[in-house]
């Protein structure tokens, strides 16, 4: 019974760590992830432990009825135990950086070009070409340090789940 209840279990907990994965990012998308959100999501998540209309609750129910001592504990973990603590993330960079970057490019130019003493139409290529340059670049940064830090973070949570998922097995054995 133990190793087939723990296979079981481990398939189970796959598909619980691509939920709460997916609902991550999802959220991610949308909004900063804080903490409170994503101890939200793991909560909501969880949930399937405990209802007898998913997969999850019907195998812990089960559980409780085959083996009411591991089923318990096994409970306590999945329901009460499973929390997310906060991970350190990184600020993100505010929108504000595709903007003042490019100016400030841009200002370089034209004061390089006006020390160099050149004309006005050199002096506002000058101004113009650096500032249409880093905007895309500066934007492509922004964006890719910011899901960066958004992986990074999900990751953590994740990782965070492990704790529990061992305990489970452990009381399975």
């Amino acid at each position: 019974m133990d190793t087939t209840e723990k296979e079981k279990f481990e398939s189970l907990w796959t598909n619980f760590l691509v939920l709460v994965k997916g609902k991550l990012i999802n959220a991610a998308n949308k909004q900063t992830l804080s903490p409170s959100l994503a101890s939200l999501i793991l909560a909501d998540a969880a949930g399937s432990w405990a209802s007898e209309y998913e997969l999850n609750g019907r195998w812990l129910k089960k559980l409780n009825e085959t083996d009411p001592q591991k089923g318990t504990l096994v409970s306590e973990v999945l329901l009460n135990d499973m929390k997310f603590t906060a991970v350190e993330t990184k600020g993100e960079l505010p929108l504000y950086y595709n903007y003042a970057i490019p100016v400030a490019g841009g200002l370089a130019g034209w004061g390089v070009s006006m020390l160099c003493g050149a004309g006005k139409l050199v002096q506002a290529a000058s101004a113009v070409l650096p500032a249409l340059l880093l905007y895309p670049a500066v934007n492509t940064l922004r964006k890719n340090l910011n899901s960066a830090n958004h992986e990074k973070a999900i990751a953590d949570y994740v990782g965070q789940l492990e704790k529990y998922k061992n305990s489970v097995l452990s009381i399975l054995s």
